[in-house]
């Protein structure tokens, strides 16, 4: 196989792992919950549903998608989005402390470059907001960070 038949190639397809099933079920458990309480039920729906969609559509179908098309370096992408990911986050919350999103948004763009599947991008994304949340509702969290 030559080099430009090798550049063409998809990635290989990931295979469901154990972060599926736990991300499946902190969402399944969040979800009960949302059904006792209406607010907290949009909360939980926001953060485990529309926000991981919306801004992993955003940022990595769309903007690593696009540097990806215009030869950017995979890793260069990988902390464009999440660089600018951390400062939406720090511009939302009015703190600092939101940029420390940007380690999580490594990780989910280092699978979306691994698989450029939105799905996976998307579940991992709301896996850790999931793991925020519970670390919150545990009250393991220091006040600046919930």
């Amino acid at each position: 196989m030559n080099v430009a038949a090798l550049a063409l190639r998809r990635p290989p397809v990931a295979r469901p792992g154990a972060w599926h099933a736990a991300a499946a079920l902190a969402v399944a458990a969040l979800a009960a919950l949302a059904w006792v309480d209406g607010a907290t039920g949009v909360r939980l729906a926001v953060l485990l549903g529309v926000a991981p969609l919306a801004e992993e559509a955003v940022l990595r179908a769309g903007l690593h998608e696009a540097l990806l098309r215009r030869a950017a370096a995979p890793v260069r992408a990988n902390l464009a989005c999440a660089l600018l990911f951390g400062l939406l986050h720090a511009l939302a919350r009015g703190s600092s402390a939101a940029l420390l999103v940007v380690l999580p948004a490594l990780l989910v763009g280092a699978l979306y470059q691994r698989t450029r599947r939105l799905r996976d991008a998307v579940l991992l994304h709301a896996f850790f907001n999931a793991l925020w949340l519970a670390a919150a509702v545990a009250d393991l969290l220091p006040r600046v960070l919930r």
